[in-house]
């Protein structure tokens, strides 16, 4: 997770230092150089959370391990996460080290985006916690299929 991070901080704090123009059309922003990616997601705290869980979960049923660390994955994340993206739509972010000046050529003026506003996709709260219980599902379902090629990862041998 660091390296992710730090390999998209860098593009984000690098790219913008080169020149650059649009070649294809339609044009909706102004670009004068690289449009570099989004600030990384902040997964380094889900992961710390997890090392620390793995720590004292090693003798658990794995089943039982992967639903809490999918869980814990979920939640830190959400917790995280959540208030930083609120920090990312607000003018204190609107600079070089977070990167919420910078948008693609093609992004439309009047879109959410552009407007800084978040995109309302759930129509009510049941929706969205019923695609926060689909999530930490999903979360328990790869973590255990994680588990198992990592044990089965273990066993081979050169």
């Amino acid at each position: 997770m660091g390296i992710y991070s730090l390999f998209i901080l860098g593009c984000l704090w690098i790219l913008p230092w080169f020149a650059a123009a649009p070649k294809l059309g339609p044009v909706y922003q102004h670009v004068t150089h690289f449009v570099p990616p989004e600030f990384p997601l902040l997964l380094i705290a889900p992961a710390l959370a997890l090392d620390w869980l793995w720590q004292r979960s090693a003798k658990w049923n794995p089943w039982i391990e992967a639903a809490v660390s999918g869980a814990v994955f979920v939640v830190v994340l959400v917790a995280v996460q959540w208030p930083f993206a609120d920090f990312l739509m607000s003018p204190a972010s609107r600079n070089r080290v977070f990167g919420t000046i910078y948008f693609d050529y093609n992004l439309r003026p009047n879109s959410f985006y552009a407007r800084y506003l978040f995109i309302p996709l759930e129509k009510s709260a049941i929706q969205f916690w019923a695609e926060m219980a689909l999530a930490v599902l999903a979360a328990i379902l790869t973590t255990r299929i994680g588990m198992s090629w990592g044990n089965w990862m273990r066993r081979i041998r050169r």
